[in-house]
């Protein structure tokens, strides 16, 4: 796993993002943040946290986790022995059992996805992971800079973790779900998560839904339920 920081100064509160898979930076940029410095996490080839990442988190009176799409399964697998280091949890578009017939990606589409998968085909993944036309012109701009060799070889990897760890236990407070994902399906989704006490439905939202906020800082303030500054 590969640690990189989004947002870095002198704030006192920190947010710790867990990204989906076959990213990096690149599609966030957009994403500001006044309030937080935000660490990004990718490239689950090595499913392992940094042996330094605890000690970065020394300074910050504040530590809140953000987990999306196949990163909210890591998240929850990796930190659940840490679960006192953080202030709130939120889960974005995900599930604890993310190749699922009812409550994840269904096995054969996973499989279909490793097995189909080019430089032509992952242009038309990230179609569907941001719901059509109008985000994926936006996301073009900011494509992930990954080599689609080792982007395949983190699919794998995450197929074999996953299909190794049955996951009985569960760090999120807090549950975002967009009903216009079309890589998890909803209805999936909502099985997975429809009786968690803090879930929050977003119509018309996509798999890929940092455009939602302008803000990391937006984010949060949506996850509390407050409105939003702008």
């Amino acid at each position: 796993m590969k640690i990189e920081w989004l947002h870095k100064s002198t704030k006192d509160k920190c947010i710790v993002f867990m990204n989906g898979w076959g990213c990096d930076a690149n599609p966030f940029q957009s994403m500001q943040s006044n309030d937080y410095d935000v660490l990004m996490c990718y490239d689950y080839r090595d499913i392992l946290l940094p042996k330094e990442i605890e000690r970065l988190f020394e300074n910050y009176q504040e530590v809140h986790l953000i987990s999306w799409s196949l990163g909210v399964f890591v998240g929850n697998l990796v930190y659940n022995q840490w679960k006192e280091l953080f202030t709130s949890t939120i889960a974005i578009n995900g599930s604890l059992h993310p190749i699922d017939n009812l409550k994840g990606i269904p096995p054969a589409i996973f499989q279909g996805t490793i097995d189909g998968l080019n430089e032509k085909s992952i242009e038309k993944f990230w179609l569907r992971m941001c719901g059509g036309k109008d985000n994926f012109d936006l996301f073009k701009n900011r494509m992930p800079k990954r080599n689609i060799d080792e982007q395949k070889e983190e699919l794998i990897i995450l197929q074999e973790v996953i299909q190794n760890h049955f996951i009985e236990w569960n760090v999120y407070q807090t549950v975002i779900l967009g009903n216009k994902d079309l890589i998890f399906p909803f209805e999936n989704l909502m099985n997975s998560w429809g009786e968690h006490k803090n879930l929050i439905q977003k119509d018309g939202m996509p798999h890929f839904c940092f455009y939602e906020w302008d803000s990391w800082d937006d984010l949060m303030r949506e996850s509390k339920g407050e409105t939003s500054a702008n």
